[in-house]
């Protein structure tokens, strides 16, 4: 049975077009099985000018390279899912079968049938060490015999940068998909090295930027992943931030065609940004999500983008989540949250600039306003030295870089003072 569709989800929903974002589904699998994915996800989404239902699946996976050989990206919860050894063919096989079974399950309960399929392995998608190409090309029968229109995969510029120096799997599998789209997405997250940096990025600028004009040239879809405030910036740098990496991409784009989905930082186990989530509210680097009405304010930027850009929505959400759900997720005040989180939805299936103008309307100035007079004293190259000490010293005791601070710093003082006194000790 699907979910019932509430009155307020009712109102998102125009009658000439049967999508519904009533009918989101979260099947998660056993994580420690290797023959099922983590899990299939039936969500709603915007394609060629109307709204979609897409399929989102995340496989069981050995775990992203980079994460394995460094601890990986400083804001990054895919360290917490990976099994640790490589899946084999056969397995991910029986991952890929369980995905095709709930696509036609989804597709007999829906009135339009799912257009969008989304595979997820945590990692590079064209490294043979994560997925082979005979899985890959699984993936790629799956979607042309499921009759997609669109098939979207994540990796990052050092993959696509190799793929095109050695194996071109990328313009084979444009080839192999024919009429079916194939979406490029990359974890751009910044164009300011710095800030990548302080995210601890696996790919070289140069390389995020070769990997632009090389997904084009071989006929996908370029989308980035671009971040809204991750660890050790405040609320204001990640805005700048994020609206100056939208109109850098834009630049170098040069009249082609980009797509950005920016992502707002959730709270997420043994990341950088959990371990300042416990800091005192008054400390300079304590973390809290963005507000909701800031990814608003982002998109209000860009009017000219239409469907190209969007925000990440979190699943399925109800005007009685309790409260607890949204404090580790973007939000305002209780009065607002909701409100603002229909818009987005909205926003979501239809991408009418009016879903953000009217939510600017209802969301309290004063917090935005509150949050942008949060500073932090140090620079970002200092913040930048410090985060690559510290994540050295997390390696060399093979531990999350979390819980190298969990273990090694005091108590007494803000984190900068406790982290500089660690250092000094050391020495």
């Amino acid at each position: 049975m699907l979910p019932t569709q509430t009155t307020a989800e009712t109102e998102l929903q125009k009658e000439k077009n049967m999508v519904s974002p009533s009918v989101v589904q979260n099947i998660v699998f056993n994580n420690a099985d290797p023959n099922e994915p983590r899990s299939i996800n039936l969500y709603f989404d915007h394609y060629k000018g109307e709204p979609i239902y897409r399929v989102v699946a995340y496989l069981n996976n050995s775990g992203c390279e980079w994460s394995v050989k460094t601890g990986g990206c400083t804001m990054c919860g895919t360290k917490n899912s990976r099994l640790g050894r490589k899946i084999s063919d056969a397995e991910f096989s029986n991952q890929f079968a369980l995905i095709r079974k709930y696509v036609t399950q989804f597709n007999a309960q829906l009135d339009v049938p799912v257009k969008s399929l989304h595979v997820y392995n945590d990692g590079f998608f064209f490294n043979d060490n994560e997925i082979s190409p005979e899985s890959r090309e699984q993936i790629f029968a799956m979607a042309t015999d499921l009759k997609m229109q669109k098939l979207v995969v994540e990796t990052n510029g050092i993959d696509i940068v190799k793929d095109d120096r050695n194996n071109d799997y990328l313009g084979k599998a444009v080839k192999r998909l024919g009429e079916t789209e194939f979406e490029i997405t990359l974890g751009i997250e910044s164009t300011n090295p710095l800030i990548r940096a302080l995210y601890n990025k696996p790919d070289s600028f140069e390389d995020m930027q070769k990997s632009l004009d090389i997904i084009r040239s071989k006929g996908a879809t370029l989308k980035g992943y671009v971040l809204v405030k991750g660890p050790m910036l405040t609320e204001a740098e990640a805005y700048a931030d994020c609206v100056e990496t939208i109109r850098n991409l834009e630049c170098w784009s040069a009249g082609k065609r980009f797509r950005v989905e920016f992502q707002p930082v959730c709270h997420l186990p043994n990341t950088l940004h959990e371990y300042l989530m416990q800091l005192d509210h008054a400390d300079p680097y304590f973390w809290e999500p963005p507000l909701l009405s800031t990814l608003f304010r982002i998109l209000a930027n860009f009017p000219e983008m239409g469907e190209d850009l969007y925000t990440a929505l979190f699943a399925r959400i109800d005007r009685d989540s309790p409260w607890d759900f949204w404090v580790n997720r973007p939000h305002d005040d209780p009065e607002t949250t909701y409100k603002l989180y229909l818009k987005l939805v909205d926003h979501y299936l239809y991408r009418r600039h009016e879903s953000v103008t009217s939510a600017l309307e209802i969301a309290h100035e004063d917090l935005w306003l509150k949050r942008c007079e949060r500073k932090i004293e140090q620079s970002l190259e200092e913040r930048v030295a410090m985060v690559k000490k510290l994540l050295e010293l997390s390696r060399k005791n093979r531990v999350h870089l979390s819980d190298y601070l969990k273990n090694n710093l005091a108590n007494e003082g803000n984190f900068w003072e406790r982290c500089s006194r660690h250092l000094d000790s050391l020495k």
